[in-house]
């Protein structure tokens, strides 16, 4: 995409981040935005490689033992149940996807997901749709610079084995009522279905808030400062959740 075709998709972010800011929530700083070197973009704390179709952003480990719902979160999020954490806004990381090129579900509008997850609203939740990324995790250890794709930092404990390696869904969100919830709920990526996040899982067991667990024998230490790396995966839309 060239600096001329990125113009429109840039102008219809911010149509979609001012209609998130609406209705009284105090506006986040809008991040500047520079071409670092071609085709490279900075906007805030992410990073933006339209030709690797790549965003890269700060974040800690959360979380080295437990159960978890959340792949990332915000400090404002439910970082009790989070396997990282970024101080990176939702509605910035959704404004560098849709530079990127992203679509997500497409829908805008919708019913409010309930405040607290539970069994009824698993067993009832939608099938999300949006487009096919991965995940991936960078740090060091020592002078190592270490990477491997998130799945690998966590347990499956029906299978008892790392979480199965492979896309998630770029659902992007929703608004309600003219809120963009995924900032609201500082909510960037869950493992349990949530249409409010930016992400969402798409594996068996995704209305299960009881099978996800840290594997604490591949994180590193608790605050340990990764890069996460979301890649957008050709082939447009993701396919459905499927069970």
């Amino acid at each position: 995409m060239s600096k001329l075709n990125l113009l429109p998709v840039l102008l219809g972010g911010v149509v979609l981040l001012a209609t998130a800011r609406a209705q009284n929530e105090p506006p986040p700083a809008s991040p500047a935005m520079r071409e670092v070197s071609p085709g490279i973009y900075e906007i805030g704390q992410i990073r933006l490689d339209q030709k690797a179709r790549t965003v890269t952003f700060p974040g800690v480990l959360n979380m080295n033992d437990g159960n978890l719902e959340y792949l990332i979160v915000t400090e404002q999020g439910n970082t009790h149940e989070s396997l990282l954490v970024s101080d990176v806004a939702p509605s910035d990381l959704h404004f560098a996807m849709l530079l990127l090129g992203a679509k997500g579900a497409g829908k805008q509008n919708g019913d409010l997901p309930p405040a607290q997850i539970d069994a009824k609203f698993l067993k009832t939740a939608p099938k999300l749709k949006g487009d096919s990324v991965n995940i991936t995790v960078r740090w060091k250890a020592g002078d190592a610079e270490k990477s491997a794709p998130v799945e690998d930092w966590m347990i499956n404990t029906e299978t008892k084995k790392p979480v199965e390696r492979g896309p998630w869904i770029y659902n992007g969100s929703m608004f309600n009522d003219g809120h963009f919830l995924a900032q609201i709920e500082g909510a960037h990526a869950a493992l349990v279905t949530y249409p409010a996040a930016l992400i969402n899982n798409p594996r068996k067991g995704n209305d299960n808030d009881q099978i996800w667990t840290v594997n604490t024998k591949a994180v590193p230490a608790v605050k340990t400062p990764v890069d996460i790396v979301i890649t957008l995966l050709p082939n447009a839309d993701a396919k459905s959740q499927a069970p």
